[in-house]
């Protein structure tokens, strides 16, 4: 539960906002499937050709937002990708605005992805780290000095609060605005707590200006994200 779990949520949000966007991934899985018939989610490879496209794609289509699911083991690899192409300078180029959103849980691992993350980007980019409390209410992050560069560059946070019937949730394979309706496989007490937790984490954002310009709900004249 993590980073494709917030992408899915992300975009529940978006169709309520009717953002136009474009969805890619990275990885061997796609893990946003089941929004295919909501959204085109096309494989963001990282070679030359492939920038080359993603970069044509964005000039020539009015998005307001564009959201990519990455898996943090690949950051190695987008680094290397972003160099060789300039990809964050093409992108402000095109109007974008470029936040890295980061669940983090008690893994020592995420602290270390957000370190790496932050000494290669600096301040070029914007941060939003999502505590998942999911796993428990303590961090490795909170104690880091990752945490206090992070705030250096202005980097905001937010919870994810636990959801008990997860794993149900997943089980159903659905987008979670079908899995909440009367005729899927949760019951009701399972589907109301399903759009309690939703509805939550999407008011975090909402509520929050910051948030909420972070991840292009509010786009500053001439942004997109």
């Amino acid at each position: 539960m993590g980073k494709s779990t917030v992408a899915r949520l992300l975009l529940e949000l978006y169709v309520c906002h009717q953002k136009n966007l474009r969805v890619f991934y990275h990885g061997e899985r796609n893990k946003l499937s089941m929004y295919t018939q909501s959204f085109e989610i096309s494989h963001l490879g990282f070679a030359r050709g492939e920038s080359d496209r993603l970069l044509l794609d964005l000039e020539n289509f009015d998005n307001d937002l564009v959201l990519t699911d990455m898996p943090g083991q690949s950051l190695t690899a987008f680094k290397f990708f972003e160099q060789d192409v300039s990809l964050i300078e093409n992108l402000k180029f095109l109007g974008y605005r470029v936040t890295f959103l980061n669940p983090v849980s008690h893994r020592k691992d995420c602290v270390e992805y957000l370190q790496e993350l932050c000494q290669y980007f600096e301040n070029k980019v914007d941060y939003l780290i999502i505590k998942n409390l999911y796993f428990g209410e303590n961090f490795r992050y909170d104690t880091s000095s990752t945490k206090g560069t992070l705030q250096k560059f202005n980097a905001l946070e937010l919870k994810l609060s636990a959801l008990q019937i997860y794993e149900l949730v997943e089980d159903t394979n659905l987008p979670y605005h079908n899995a909440m309706q009367t005729n899927s496989p949760l019951n009701i007490a399972q589907r109301s707590l399903l759009w309690h937790w939703m509805t939550s984490f999407h008011s975090g954002i909402t509520s929050n200006g910051i948030a909420s310009i972070y991840l292009g709900l509010n786009n500053q004249e001439g942004e997109n994200w």
